[in-house]
């Protein structure tokens, strides 16, 4: 309620752009003309014109009997016109229908070219022929006799039995020497003394001048050997304390 805050209110709303525009924009898309003012109704008739509404009317409607001679005569003259009328017969009853004049005299010719073009009944196997042949005959002994002649699993038979069966003996020269060359060539039998000695390992005397030498220098060397003299004659000093 105080003066003060109402009339900076007020000023705040004066100066505020969105309280400037709000009843323009209210108003902003609401555009009121009357329906009746010449150019609107001059706009409709042209939209009339330039749209085709309107202008074609029906002038008037027939109405004919169903048994009228014009109708039947128009109807009878539309079927003539009619290609699904005039091929219906065709398409519904004659269309699929086949006819064959069996025993008529195209038939049979028809029969006996296929036969005589077939290439199945013309190739028939030898083995499918309707034959008997006596097995002792001369004709089926040379026949077997050449088969085996010409068979090269029989003719390689032999050779493939002794191919991998041929002993050398032990004495020969040439059997000694290519043993001696492969145990030269080998690298096992090279190395073969070398790995023997890594498994023994090293072998020393006790006695031996280097042994001997190590232990000395070890001992030399040694803090504890060097005062254990000391240590076992700390305590046991006699004397005066001054001469």
């Amino acid at each position: 309620d105080d003066p003060k805050l109402v009339h900076s209110m007020h000023i705040a709303k004066l100066q505020s752009d969105r309280e400037y525009k709000k009843d323009y924009e209210k108003t902003k898309t609401k555009y009121h003309m009357p329906a009746d003012m010449f150019h609107i109704i001059a706009a409709k008739k042209s939209q009339d014109v330039a749209s085709n509404c309107n202008y074609r009317h029906m002038l008037h409607n027939y109405t004919y009997l169903p048994d009228a001679m014009s109708v039947a005569l128009s109807k009878n003259m539309m079927n003539i016109q009619s290609d699904n009328m005039y091929k219906s017969d065709y398409n519904n009853w004659f269309k699929g229908i086949g006819w064959s004049p069996l025993g008529s005299l195209e038939m049979d010719k028809a029969k006996k070219a296929a036969q005589a073009l077939d290439e199945h009944n013309y190739r028939q196997k030898p083995s499918k022929l309707k034959f008997t042949s006596v097995p002792d005959s001369i004709e089926m002994e040379l026949a077997k006799i050449n088969a085996l002649q010409l068979n090269d699993k029989l003719y390689r038979s032999g050779g493939e039995k002794i191919k991998h069966k041929y002993t050398l003996p032990i004495d020969v020269p040439q059997f000694i020497q290519a043993k001696w060359n492969a145990y030269n060539l080998s690298d096992h039998c090279y190395k073969n003394n070398w790995k023997k000695s890594l498994a023994k390992g090293p072998h020393l005397k006790s006695d031996a001048i280097p042994i001997v030498a190590a232990k000395a220098s070890r001992r030399i060397a040694s803090d504890y050997k060097y005062k254990e003299a000391y240590e076992k004659e700390k305590g046991k000093h006699f004397g005066f304390r001054s001469l």
